[in-house]
Parts: C-alpha cells; sequence; structure tokens
C-alpha cells in the first residue's frame, strides 16, 4: 500500500505518548487530561478513583514528519494507521500541521499492519493490543 498520510482513531487512543517518545522528528504532539474512570472496577482497598487520560489534541507537523511509520509501529493500542487517503489541499507552509480531526478522515483509507481495514471513525476502540 502505498502511504499518503497518517490515520487517527481518536476513541483508541488513550494518550500514553509512546508515539510523541519514539518519534525521532518529534512532529507529533499530544494534549490530554486525567479523569476518574467510571468503568473501571472498584476495589475495596482503593484509597482513589482509578484515573483514565483522555485526549484533548493530537496534532502532526507533516513538514517536519520523515514518513518513517514508527509511530505506527509503537502505538500500542490501535490507534495509528498508514492510509492510502492523499492530504488534500497539498501541504503547504502554512497547512502542515493536521489535527485529530482532520487525521480521523484518513479512516477510510487506512489498514492496519496485519492487511485488515482500520475501525471507523465513529467505532469504538478496537481493545486490541498489538503484539
Amino acid at each position: 500500500m502505498e502511504h499518503k498520510s497518517i490515520a487517527l482513531h481518536p476513541s483508541s487512543c488513550t494518550s500514553c505518548m509512546l508515539c510523541v517518545r519514539e518519534c525521532p522528528d518529534w512532529c507529533i504532539s499530544i494534549e490530554a487530561h486525567s479523569e476518574p474512570d467510571l468503568e473501571s472496577p472498584e476495589y475495596s482497598n482503593s484509597r482513589r478513583p482509578s484515573m483514565k487520560n483522555v485526549l484533548d489534541k493530537f496534532t502532526i507537523n507533516f513538514g517536519d514528519c520523515m514518513w518513517c511509520g514508527i509511530c505506527v509501529e509503537v502505538c500500542p493500542f490501535d490507534a495509528l494507521f498508514w492510509s492510502s487517503t492523499e492530504i488534500e489541499p497539498k501541504p503547504t507552509a502554512e497547512h502542515l500541521i493536521l489535527d485529530q480531526t482532520q487525521l480521523t478522515k484518513f479512516l477510510p483509507g487506512a489498514i492496519r499492519n496485519d492487511g485488515t481495514s482500520a475501525p471507523q471513525e465513529n467505532d469504538p476502540p478496537s481493545g486490541r493490543r498489538k503484539k
């Protein structure tokens, strides 16, 4: 498959920051906040509620990106994918940074590394952990 963009499935992103830390060009930026995880089981000896990170903002600066795919490879929660959908309009100096809304639009042309289709925008998190 020809790689024309990187797609993001926002509901699968746990804001773990692995893609940010492993990117050799530092072109990925994530902003998140913590909130109580109401879906986690309650434990009798717990002194505080379980917390989870919630994604606020995810951006990729394609002007700095060298298309190495390390972010796609290291994402353990199946949230980043290669996509065959072209970035339209073509990135220029003023439009090199794409946010999570724009990256989500590339999901229809996205596939996983094993060749299966990526989840679509309204699909729940896959719950898949990469091996």
